[in-house]
This record gives structure tokens, C-alpha cells and sequence, in this order.
């Protein structure tokens, strides 16, 4: 009974481990331009493959992909944020010629990281649907930081209300900078930053990370399963559901319960989209003779 006890801690620590980092393989093709340097744009070939990988990596954690106008948005801002987001990277080749920079890369993504990134941009909430709020900006504001804003509400999934909460206001801001308000339930935010993009998920993540302590206590659900007839089909169901990333946050194997009629497993699961895994588990269990149940945490 020990060895299994170590095996099955061994494997479950295997799956932590493994689920840290997603390796994805990109390939970026940046066109000669006479004013631009082959180093410089070797360095953009490279940003745009880091920011290919991480909306590659982010379109498998949100399960469903998202619009044409989004991924670009996504990506275009992913140029110059993509980097915090990567754990890792291998040149497979890189190709310099008359017509440009060509580069292959492997590359591994932080998915924890990520996964806080994309909560903190809205990504995980948008699912539910659009959300309703106020932008508004001052008169005589330049049209390319208009189109800006609208691209990052696309991006965030908000649909411009009227007097509603909660509501954005870009104001007069410092020299070269922009400033803006976030209010909502009785609280409000002010950030300065050159970057737009920057500002603007500056006080979002206000917003989406907002109360996370409850969120995560109330989000935190015990799931059991029965069925199985042997230890290592829980510990393989382990990786499956840890790797059902648009609805699990988090997952923890906290029992193994070892019966004369079968093999059952607990989990502690942290959730974002409890819809979502629900129907991903009526789709995966019963064809395979389990039953389970998914219940509010230390309830009887």
C-alpha cells in the first residue's frame, strides 16, 4: 500500500509539473523593408512569433476560439506583453533572404501565468456573455486613440451602456500620457501610462479580479467519481480534467478510495465556468460506466 501511495504521488506530481508549461511550435514570415535593419526585424519576427504562441496557448485555455477581430486584437497586444508570459524558447530556424526574416520557433508559455493574465483581461468572463458599461472620452481626442478603445473593448468584451456602471472615463492627462477612471460598486480607480493598452487592463483587472478572495472560496468545489478499476485511470482522469482550462482553474486529487467494487477519486476544484464543466464531464464519464458528483465544497 505504500508503493502505490508513492506512485500515485509521484504521477500526480508528473501532471503538476507538466501542466506549468505549454510548448507550441510558430512559424512568423516578416517581409524586407528598405528603413528597417535585418536585426530590427529579425527582434519583430520574434516578438510576433512570442505573441503567436501565447494566443495559440490561449485559445486552447479558453476551450472556444476566439473571432478573427479578437485574436488580432489579442495579438497585436501580445507584441509587446507576450514576454512576461514565456518560460521558454528554441530557435528550430531562422532564415534571412532578399525577401525577409523567416523563423521557426518552439516555444514554452507559463500557463499559470497566463491563465491570471487572461482573467485579469476579462478573456474568462467574456464567455458568459458581453459586459455592459460606460466608455466615454473628451472631445478632440486624436481618432487612433478612439479606434483604440473600441479595439480593446472588442478585445475585453464590453458593450458600450449608458449611464451605467461599471464605466471608464479617459480624461486629460499628463504630457505624452493618458489618464483614466475606472468607477464600480462604490470604488474608484485612476492610472496614468503612455501605453493605452497598458492603462486600460491597468484598471480592468480592478474590475475582473475584483472580491477574488470570495470568488475563490464560493468558486471551490469538491468533485467525486466512482467507477473505475484501477488506480491509474483516476490518475489519467487527473490530467484530463486539469487540463480542461476554459472551465477548471484549478484541480487538486485529494482522495483516492480504493473499494472491493471499484476505484473512486476526489478532487478540490477551483472553477471558472461551472456550466462548462459540467457539460465536459456528462460528455466524458457515463460513456466510460463512472458516475460522479460535483458538490459545494465540505457540504454533506
Amino acid at each position: 500500500m505504500r508503493t502505490l501511495r508513492y506512485v500515485i504521488l509521484a504521477a500526480v506530481l508528473f501532471c503538476l509539473l507538466s501542466g506549468v508549461a505549454g510548448a507550441g511550435e510558430v512559424q512568423v514570415f516578416k517581409p524586407a523593408d528598405e528603413e528597417v535593419s535585418t536585426m530590427e526585424l529579425r527582434q519583430r519576427a520574434m516578438a510576433e512569433g512570442f505573441a503567436l504562441a501565447v494566443l495559440q496557448e490561449a485559445q486552447t485555455m479558453l476551450g472556444t476560439p476566439l473571432d478573427e477581430a479578437r485574436g488580432e486584437a489579442f495579438k497585436q497586444y501580445m507584441l509587446t506583453q507576450a514576454r512576461q508570459y514565456i518560460q521558454g524558447y528554441k530557435i528550430l530556424s531562422s532564415k534571412v533572404s532578399g525577401e525577409g526574416v523567416a523563423l521557426a520557433l518552439d516555444v514554452r508559455v507559463n500557463r499559470k501565468l497566463l491563465r491570471e493574465g487572461l482573467k485579469s483581461m476579462g478573456l474568462f468572463a467574456a464567455e458568459a456573455g458581453p459586459l455592459t458599461a460606460s466608455i466615454s472620452w473628451p472631445e478632440g481626442v486624436p481618432e487612433e486613440t478612439v479606434v483604440g478603445l473600441q479595439q480593446l473593448m472588442t478585445l475585453t468584451g464590453i458593450r458600450q451602456g449608458v449611464d451605467v456602471l461599471p464605466s471608464f472615463t479617459l480624461e486629460p492627462g499628463p504630457k505624452d500620457a493618458f489618464k483614466a477612471r475606472l468607477e464600480m460598486d462604490k470604488q474608484e480607480f485612476v492610472a496614468i501610462d503612455k501605453d493605452l493598452r497598458v492603462l486600460w487592463f491597468k484598471l480592468w483587472s480592478k474590475y475582473f479580479n475584483r472580491d477574488e478572495g470570495t470568488v475563490a472560496r464560493s468558486g471551490v468545489q469538491t468533485l467525486s467519481v466512482d467507477g473505475w478499476f484501477a488506480p491509474d485511470a483516476v490518475l489519467e482522469f487527473d490530467g484530463v480534467l486539469r487540463a480542461w482550462e476554459s472551465a477548471v482553474q484549478e484541480a487538486r486529487l485529494v482522495e483516492l478510495d480504493m473499494q472491493p467494487s471499484g476505484v473512486g477519486g476526489v478532487w478540490e476544484v477551483r472553477l471558472l465556468n461551472a456550466s462548462r464543466l459540467d457539460s465536459l464531464l456528462k460528455s466524458y464519464l457515463p460513456q466510460r460506466g463512472l458516475t460522479y458528483r460535483l458538490s459545494e465544497k465540505d457540504s454533506k
